[in-house]
Order: structure tokens, then C-alpha cells, then sequence
């Protein structure tokens, strides 16, 4: 129990080695250390109430694209579940920008829910950047990004809607296994399947509207 206690645990772990990973890097277009962005996207998904493992890939999801650390080492460190969910985290950087945020946004439609989760926070902490910056310096913001206000936009809402019709595709099965075991006639099936919970491996609600929230705040102008 004492010696519990008295070392770090894994997310203390996975934080040190993020901000070593991540040593010298700046976040785009300014002066602030780049490990700013996966510690909130960490404490992104502690609010949200996600397990530890998901919290320790979110500190950790850009460290394999944006640095040299490797899968392997992940892997060895925190074990597979966290390499798993940072793998499908990672970008194809040797890919044009069009064509890697395309092969991400596909991936989204049938990847684990911890992944969408985990990019959910990562995209809502660099939402709510942007929406600070944009404050202060109004439409130059958009200089620092590829394409501007209206590939950012297009990035944005393919992933909100990725990740919408992953969830709905679940829902959709769900109430059709209900279908399919009960018989009781069909109004009673329809009924039923109104009624049908959203399935166990759905991406967490609470960031996904938060999410939502934001992409329709920056790029609709629903403030």
C-alpha cells in the first residue's frame, strides 16, 4: 500500500515522457511549448470521466506523428491498449494534407471508440485555440493553418460527421438485433427499437456534443 503510494503512476508517467517527446516543439504560428496541447487534451478526457487508459493516450497521441518516439516503445511503456489508440490517433505524414486528413476522417467510421474519443478532445482543445486566438487576431488566424477558414472548416466537419455516422451505423445494428429476437408484432418492434439504449461502444457523449458544439460555434456562427 505505502509503496503505491509513493511512486508515479502511469498517467504521471505518461506525462513526463510526453514533455520529453515533445521537448523544443511550439504549438503552430506561436510561442507556446506544443505540450500544452496533449496535457488539456488529457485533462480533456479526465472531465469527461474516461478511463485511465484513454487518458494516457490522449497525453500521448501526437508523440508517434510529431516526434521520434516509436510504437514499439509505447507499447513496451503502457501496454497495447494505449499503443492501440494512439496508432489510430496517427497521421501518415508522408501523405499530401488533403489525402492523410481524408485517410483519418474514413478510418473514423469504423474505429474504436476510444480513438473517436480521443480525437474528440483532440480537436475540441484545438477548436477552443482557435476560438481564443481568433479573439485577439481576428482573421489572421487562419494564416497559420493549410487552406485556411474553409479547408479548416471542411477538416473539421468531415470528422463530426465521421464519427456521427459511426455512432448512428452502431445504433442502426443495435435496434436491429432487437428487432430480430422479439415478436411481437410490429408496432411493438418499432416501439422497442425507439427505446433501444445507444450501444456500450459508442463514443463518449459528453465530448462528442461538446464538439459539436464548437465546430457550429467557429463555423456556422451559432454563438
Amino acid at each position: 500500500m505505502i509503496q503505491h503510494y509513493t511512486r508515479k503512476n502511469q498517467i504521471e508517467e505518461a506525462i513526463e515522457v510526453a514533455a520529453e517527446a515533445h521537448h523544443g516543439q511550439y504549438r503552430k504560428g506561436t510561442h507556446t511549448p506544443y505540450i500544452t496541447h496533449p496535457y488539456a487534451v488529457g485533462f480533456i478526457l479526465m472531465e469527461a470521466g474516461c478511463t485511465e487508459t484513454v487518458i494516457i493516450a490522449g497525453i500521448l497521441h501526437d508523440t508517434v506523428e510529431d516526434t521520434d518516439m516509436t510504437l514499439n516503445f509505447i507499447r513496451e511503456r503502457f501496454g497495447d491498449a494505449v499503443a492501440n489508440i494512439v496508432d489510430g490517433c496517427s497521421e501518415d505524414k508522408a501523405l499530401r494534407w488533403r489525402a492523410r486528413k481524408t485517410e483519418r476522417i474514413e478510418a473514423l467510421k469504423t474505429a474504436s471508440p476510444e480513438v473517436c474519443t480521443v480525437t474528440c478532445a483532440d480537436k475540441l482543445h484545438n477548436l477552443r485555440t482557435i476560438i481564443s486566438e481568433y479573439d485577439d487576431i481576428g482573421d489572421s488566424v487562419w494564416d497559420r493553418f493549410h487552406g485556411g477558414v474553409e479547408d479548416q472548416a471542411w477538416y473539421y466537419r468531415s470528422i463530426l460527421s465521421a464519427i456521427a455516422d459511426r455512432d448512428a451505423a452502431l445504433q442502426k445494428n443495435s435496434s436491429h438485433v432487437k428487432l430480430s429476437t422479439q415478436a411481437n408484432g410490429t408496432v411493438q418492434h418499432q416501439r422497442d427499437s425507439q427505446k433501444t439504449p445507444a450501444p456500450l461502444d459508442a463514443v463518449n457523449p459528453q465530448l462528442f456534443r461538446q464538439f459539436q458544439r464548437t465546430v457550429a460555434y467557429l463555423f456556422e456562427g451559432e454563438h
